[in-house]
């Protein structure tokens, strides 16, 4: 169990630079497009920059689950994501040390 908790907790470290980049590739979609930060909802960014990815997460997860999450502006869930992950990572790797 602490491998698992060491591998995980590692995992949502490492991904936090892919985020920032998310976040920026928002930014610039948010600069050039007619969409304002607030405006621009994930959904409507995946299914203009990564259509295939939309499609396919759409056929299988409960469409009014995804609608409701979606339907939050991208940069802001982003955000959220890129802090929690983060955070969740550093406590996690806290954890593993500490176990037995």
């Amino acid at each position: 169990m602490k491998k698992f908790a060491y591998g995980f907790a590692w995992f949502l470290i490492y991904t936090t630079p892919i985020q920032v980049l998310y976040l920026l590739w928002i930014g610039w979609a948010v600069m050039t497009t007619e969409h304002g930060f607030m405006s621009l909802s994930t959904a409507i960014f995946l299914e203009e920059n990564i259509s295939f990815f939309y499609d396919w997460i759409y056929s299988w997860f409960w469409q009014a689950w995804l609608d409701f999450w979606w339907g939050f502006p991208a940069i802001i869930l982003g955000g959220f994501k890129l802090v929690a992950n983060s955070l969740f990572g550093w406590w996690l790797l806290k954890v593993a040390r500490n176990m037995d």
